[in-house]
């Protein structure tokens, strides 16, 4: 049976050189190898399908390490499927491998994605960058408070930034054109900030 073929995509110039290195070997180990077989990422065949390109590929723990306990550990994967469209899966522990729990598919082409705390809740956010059309994509998969996966943020601008608060919240600031400029002048933007409120990310009153 054919295998997903994997191929590391290169990082934009904001990612950490941290996430390079956790990212980049993990994608490696795959390339023409079995689940079973030294280095491959176990359970990732449970996720990506025969005839799919492997684009990213991470586990990381689904909570705070604790001594001597040994915390679960997710799978986040992100393949190119055979009709050419890209989508984010996540898998959590079942049996010996992984039970896809949620996918997404919030633009057309991925960007980058980073796995960090960024609702200072000591659980991890998975946090996607997409493009579209001429757009940047920004999408924060969380935890829901009854179990499960849901998306607490998804939006879209010229630019996106990610700046982390004194609580250790993340904010994130988002510069769209407005398109209200008149005939002649120059494009006009503008910025909306989107706070963690406790619940929700919620745009900062202008």
């Amino acid at each position: 049976m054919p295998r997903p073929t994997v191929r590391p995509v290169g990082m934009p110039a904001i990612a950490a050189l941290t996430a390079i290195a956790a990212i980049l070997p993990l994608a490696l180990s795959c390339r023409g190898g079995s689940a079973g077989a030294p280095g491959a990422i176990p359970g990732l065949a449970d996720l990506a399908r025969a005839g799919e390109t492997v684009l990213f590929a991470r586990r990381f723990p689904l909570g705070p390490a604790s001594p001597g306990v040994e915390t679960p550990r997710a799978l986040v994967v992100v393949v190119r499927m055979a009709d050419g469209h890209e989508e984010m899966r996540l898998g959590e522990p079942a049996g010996a491998g992984f039970a896809q729990v949620y996918a997404t598919r919030p633009g057309d082409e991925f960007r980058n994605l980073a796995v960090e705390d960024i609702d200072g809740d000591g659980r991890p956010e998975i946090v996607g960058r997409w493009a579209g059309g001429q757009l940047e994509i920004v999408e924060v998969i969380g935890r829901a408070a009854g179990g499960g996966w849901r998306s607490l943020l998804q939006n879209a601008g010229q630019v996106i930034e990610e700046r982390r608060r004194a609580d250790r919240t993340v904010a994130f600031w988002i510069t769209s054109r407005t398109y209200e400029e008149e005939s002649g002048l120059p494009p006009v933007y503008e910025t909306s900030v989107w706070n963690w409120d406790g619940t929700a990310f919620t745009e900062e009153p202008r």
